[in-house]
């Protein structure tokens, strides 16, 4: 399924972690982020995987908002493997 990240922004207790970042993966394909330390990657990633709600924006998986799906739903949807694992 294609993943689409529009527009996502993360603030932490007034601090801008993400600020509007835009990308999309499609079915199949392989992506990596490249970044250095601090600049948002770890952040970016645990709102693709449900474990931070962005401030703004959207991460859509086969076209529907992943945060506005139960959490039953979204793990039939998305599932992470953390590279420590």
């Amino acid at each position: 399924m294609r993943i689409d990240i529009d527009a996502l922004t993360v603030e932490i207790a007034g601090a801008r972690l993400v600020d509007q970042v835009t990308l999309g993966a499609p079915d199949g394909q392989l992506v990596g982020l490249v970044g250095p330390n601090g600049s948002g990657k770890s952040t970016l990633l645990r709102c693709v995987y449900r474990a931070l709600r962005p401030t703004a924006g959207a991460v859509r998986v086969g076209g529907e908002d992943l945060h506005a799906l139960s959490a039953r739903e979204g793990a039939r949807r998305l599932a992470a493997l953390p590279q420590d694992a």
